[in-house]
């Protein structure tokens, strides 16, 4: 018989250990997750990228560079101990200070001995991301900040499975549920993961958690109108200690025009780069979970230039009267 060495044992004894909870922290903390592994880990590190990123509702962004087409380009360009420092920093060029710090780099390692994993954990870590390394044997080699689980493996079938079964672990860990088989739709695992209540026929959960909240006029003073593109105004009044209170209970959507995607680059960034530079220096980003130009699913709207509907004879004359 096969031997799998005490596999569920060993499940039991790294997810109740300190170095777990450190990970688990870690994950639940970060938007953006690189997943990065080679041989079998790969194959593991590309299936744990996409069901993180579907089991997540989309809340988080994980992804790895599982093509051989992405591999083989990278490795001929650089080598094989440095292509996944590339792509990371291909992946990361234009991700702000606060984004990569809420970026988690986890590496798959079956030897401990996986130089371009290390490599690329070492990268990230001089770069302001949060690394973790799960890895069959111990690692040879130091990356500051690094959270190790060792699960103590003397096989790379025991290392691999064991490695996947964590990922589920790990969405589990961040409140979200693992579907039982048949029931893994986008629309299934929302109400699998929905614990509220009244939430409309043929709807979304989130309507009821999402706070949609305009930028300009609301967030941004936005005096002078558009201006020249830049973001170049104070906060409006108050609204720092409103969006603290307000993100306790709701998951703040900044939605603006600023973040279409047909709008130019003004100084080299996108719209949606200057907003969260901005809410960045102005200490609100920590507030906020998503800017899009898209109007979210939401509870409700702030929005400086709306007009709330009751019927439409209402509506029309609040419009004339405001021509």
């Amino acid at each position: 018989m096969l031997d799998i060495e005490n596999f569920g044992q060993r499940f039991v004894e790294i997810v109740n250990s300190p170095e777990w909870e450190e990970f688990q922290e870690k994950f639940n903390n970060c938007d953006d997750i690189y997943v990065l592994g080679h041989g079998g880990n790969m194959a593991v590190a590309d299936h744990t990228a996409i069901d993180i990123t579907r089991l997540s509702g989309g809340q988080k962004n994980a992804m790895c560079p599982g093509s051989a087409t992405v591999a083989t380009s990278l490795i001929n360009d650089t080598n094989f101990d440095q292509w996944m420092v590339d792509w990371l920093r291909v992946r990361t060029t234009v991700r702000t200070e606060q984004q990569m710090k809420r970026s988690l780099v986890y590496g798959i390692s079956s030897s401990g001995r996986s130089t371009d994993v290390l490599k690329a954990l070492q990268w990230a870590s001089a770069s302001g991301m949060q690394t973790v390394l799960i890895t069959g044997q111990p690692l040879v080699g130091k990356v500051p900040g690094l959270t190790t689980i060792e699960l103590g493996t003397k096989y790379y079938h025991t290392t691999e499975v064991l490695t996947l079964l964590l990922q589920y672990q790990l969405t589990h860990g961040s409140g979200r549920e693992c579907p039982p088989i048949g029931s893994n739709t986008p629309q299934e695992l929302e109400r699998l993961n929905w614990r509220g209540s009244k939430i409309r026929e043929h709807s979304y959960p989130d309507e009821l958690i999402n706070l949609g909240v305009d930028f300009d006029g609301v967030i941004h003073k936005c005096s002078k109108g558009y201006h020249d593109g830049t973001i170049y105004d104070e906060p409006v009044s108050g609204v720092a200690q409103a969006l603290s209170e307000l993100s306790k209970q709701y998951t703040i959507i900044v939605y603006t025009c600023k973040a279409k995607k047909d709008r130019g680059l003004v100084n080299g960034k996108t719209g949606t780069e200057l907003v969260w530079n901005w809410l960045e220096k102005h200490d609100l980003s920590q507030y906020v979970s998503k800017v899009t130009a898209e109007k979210p699913r939401a509870m409700a709207y702030i929005d400086d230039k709306a007009i709330k509907f009751v019927d439409w004879e209402q509506t029309l004359g609040e419009l004339n009267t405001n021509e």
